[in-house]
């Protein structure tokens, strides 16, 4: 069996509706309609982030960046006092709390799109992860390929072929990770979380419609340099990003799928490994010229040989069976 650690990143959902899975799209979206950032809050989120005003709201990670560094000031100028007096005021306190409600909704937005894959993308997908048991590592903050995989049973705890360490009834445990024969299962991994993953628990179904944004969330929204804190601080996602060495181990091939080659912290992982797989990768036709492209993905894994595959429409790739 020749298994592959499959990696998305949001180029699914851009290939399926480029305006609404665009970063810039959910957050401006939360930002307008929101009912849980008063407009204090949000005077609280302009101050952080230098060029955004109440009609330039926050689009990118790269303003993220700024606002994150606030909050880890904020948040460490917190722990002193001295003579009983705060060096943060009241107000500024508020700002960790208030960052996190934002970035709660705006993970949530793309999960309310209402839209789904297309079946002549899902159904190759689903069988080449149930003939191979390959491991699938998700960036994505949707729900696109989870609802997929799920809906095809893929996804079906230890009744499908992969497993993500959450138990109906008792939640998340790392033992819930571990298999009892490798050759039946992989993994099914949100490497920067999901909202939806709440304290210890799973949200499903309806349930989805009723979080609030103030519940303790494992999400990974920011800029590139503060992702690895992030993780670090989640005892769910430190399980995750450890289980990835050994997906590695076990598979033949990499794939990356609709990833922009921009986390530094993967691309590291990935690297390691340039000397003992094969590399896939698979992007939109627009990210750029062939071979400049090549050049740029042997400068961000490492790999000095690699397959590169580019679609208008990458949800029209279907060939996932390594090619011998």
């Amino acid at each position: 069996m020749e298994r592959s650690v499959l990696i998305t990143g949001n180029g699914i959902g851009l290939a399926l509706d480029e305006k609404y899975f665009s970063l810039g799209s959910g957050l401006e979206s939360v930002w307008n309609n929101t009912e849980h950032l008063s407009q204090e809050h949000k005077r609280l989120i302009l101050s952080a982030i230098e060029g955004t005003t109440e009609e330039v709201p926050p689009n990118s990670e790269e303003q993220l960046d700024q606002l994150q560094v606030a909050i880890i000031a904020t948040e460490f100028l917190c722990n002193f006092e001295v003579g009983g007096v705060s060096w943060v005021s009241e107000r500024a306190k508020e700002l960790p709390d208030t960052f996190r409600k934002y970035i709660h909704e705006v993970a949530m937005y793309f999960h309310k799109s209402g839209k789904t894959l297309p079946e002549s993308f899902v159904e190759p997908l689903a069988q080449f992860i149930s003939d191979t048991k390959s491991h699938v590592f998700t960036l994505n903050y949707d729900n696109l390929l989870y609802d997929t995989l799920s809906s095809k049973k893929v996804l079906d705890g230890y009744r499908g072929s992969l497993l993500d360490g959450f138990w109906a009834k008792t939640g998340f445990d790392e033992e819930h990770l571990d298999r009892l024969d490798v050759n039946r299962h992989g993994w099914y991994i949100h490497l920067h979380g999901s909202p939806l993953f709440i304290d210890n628990i799973k949200v499903m179904g309806v349930g989805r419609d009723f979080l609030d944004p103030e519940d303790k969330c494992h999400i990974v929204l920011t800029h590139v340099e503060h992702k690895p804190i992030i993780i670090s601080s989640s005892h769910i996602l430190s399980a995750y990003w450890r289980r990835l060495e050994r997906a590695f181990e076990e598979s033949n091939q990499i794939i990356l799928f609709g990833y922009s080659g921009l986390d530094e912290h993967l691309n590291n992982r990935i690297k390691q490994r340039k000397e003992e797989k094969e590399l896939l990768i698979v992007e939109w036709s627009g990210a750029g010229n062939y071979e400049d492209r090549v050049l740029y993905w042997k400068s961000k894994t490492g790999f000095n040989c690699l397959k590169l595959e580019q679609f208008d429409n990458i949800l029209e790739f279907t060939d996932w069976y390594l090619d011998k």
